[in-house]
């Protein structure tokens, strides 16, 4: 950007005629790369979804940014000057997915969360985990309260030029705000992914299914709680403007479950005399889910939590509304729009800028990271008087990251707290974590069917430890 006569004259940028087209490619060449890597994975056992992650990573910087291929003559048809300006390097990466059209991409991503999570939050059989709040909020607290222990302990090992935001000079981010955002990385749970992996698992309507995706609703909401208190300490925000946001979230709570849900129960009587979904109903339903993501999003907890908890308070008859309603959507959300969400994030993830004097420090994060989670997990679920086989299975859903890592991260390098190698490393426990989740369950669900098999018949909160 330069100054010329007092005024401000910004680098060229792509005209609106031209963002569309781009915008049009990129989303076909995201769907093409995204379900040929994903159907590879499906083959190799793993969840489409860490496939679809990976595809994002390889369309990004990584492999296509200008370390590799670095464009001094790209073609003219796409435009690399005018789109990237003075200050951008032409690669495949930034040519073929200029910023203009990127940013629309990311905004369409987060519409597809936000559908997604709605119909998961529909879905969701509130009468499931009923008998099982104590095994939640034990699950939940575990999880949250260990992995930040843990990001206390090793964020002093981790505050140095290679990890630390402003790092030797006056915006430096401070001890404690880094311990925080530390501590926040390990602590999420991949909420949409775990529920997209128990989908695909068919278990998400199972009590173990309900139970890991409750204890991981309450897990990102205090995520996202720790991620803001982390940005307000490094921003020096006032304590009086951080507790408007914990006070606004129990506000907006108690709002949603003892006014709106009750006042909605008229639409499902109307389903009810009707039978089928008139048009004005599922307008109602995508208003919900917008308008609960929205006051989500300005309250600091996210918009996959006002989603989410959109679906949960839509009234009965909920299996046929989700039934009509997951015809309509899913396979736009699932097979469309998703894979945008996760390709967006690759595209913001360069991990050629870890070198070989940033491994100790990222091996120290990712052993943290899963050690925390999964061991919460299991130690949550035994406290909670569960065997420790179904602990051990939780933990593991527990510690599947998904791509939830990445918006914390975002959010901390966006805040000045972390670097760009640190946000690399978040890409890479995503990655890691979220592929073994799989193989895992996989391993050590048959034994928890037996101890659930062993137990049907009793009431939830009697069965023997």
């Amino acid at each position: 950007m330069t100054t010329v006569l007092g005024q401000v004259a910004s680098d060229p940028a792509l005209t609106p005629d031209l963002v569309l087209p781009f915008v049009i490619l990129d989303l076909a060449i995201i769907f093409v790369v995204a379900r040929s890597v994903g159907a590879l994975f499906r083959h190799f056992g793993q969840p489409v979804v860490v496939g679809e992650i990976l595809a994002g990573v390889l369309l990004g910087p990584t492999l296509l940014g200008d370390t590799v291929f670095l464009w001094g003559n790209s073609p003219s048809f796409l435009h690399c000057d005018t789109s990237l300006g003075s200050a951008g390097i032409p690669s495949i990466t930034s040519c073929v997915f200029p910023p203009q059209a990127r940013s629309i991409l990311g905004v369409i991503g987060q519409i597809a969360l936000i559908l997604f999570m709605f119909l998961v939050g529909l879905e969701f059989d509130v009468d499931t985990i009923k008998g099982k709040v104590r095994g939640i909020l034990s699950v939940s607290v575990s999880v949250i309260a260990l992995p930040v222990a843990l990001g206390f302990a090793i964020a002093p090992f981790l505050y140095n030029a290679k990890f630390v935001g402003g790092f030797g000079t006056p915006d430096q981010a401070s001890r404690t705000s880094f311990a925080l955002m530390v501590g926040a990385m390990l602590a999420v749970t991949a909420f949409p992914v775990m529920a997209r992996i128990l989908q695909e698992k068919r278990l998400i309507q199972s009590v173990m299914g309900a139970t890991g995706v409750a204890a991981a609703a309450v897990v990102t909401v205090m995520m996202f709680l720790t991620v803001s208190l982390a940005v307000g300490v490094a921003r020096d925000a006032s304590a009086g403007s951080m507790a408007t946001r914990f006070i606004g979230t129990g506000i907006y709570l108690a709002v949603l479950f003892l006014l709106v849900k009750p006042a909605l129960r008229p639409l499902g009587r109307a389903y009810e005399r009707r039978g089928s979904m008139s048009p004005e109903l599922f307008g109602g339903l995508l208003v919900l889910a917008f308008g609960s993501a929205f006051v989500a999003d300005r309250i600091g907890i996210n918009i996959i939590i006002g989603a989410f908890l959109a679906g949960i308070v839509v009234p009965a008859p909920r299996s046929a509304l989700f039934h009509e309603a997951s015809n309509r959507l899913t396979e736009v959300t699932t097979v469309a729009l998703l894979p945008v969400f996760l390709a967006f994030s690759g595209l913001n993830t360069d991990f050629t800028k870890l070198g070989i004097s940033f491994v100790g420090g990222i091996a120290l994060f990712l052993a943290a990271g899963v050690a925390g989670k999964w061991a919460g997990g299991a130690v949550g679920a035994r406290l909670a008087g569960m065997t420790w086989a179904e602990g051990n299975v939780l933990g593991i859903l527990m510690n599947c990251r998904g791509l939830l890592v990445l918006v914390a991260a975002l959010l901390a390098l966006n805040a000045g707290v972390i670097t760009g190698p640190l946000q690399a490393g978040a890409v890479l426990m995503a990655l890691i974590t979220t592929a073994m989740t799989g193989p895992l369950f996989d391993a050590f669900l048959p034994r928890t069917q037996q101890v659930t098999t062993a137990h049907d018949g009793l009431p939830p909160d009697s069965q023997t430890p």
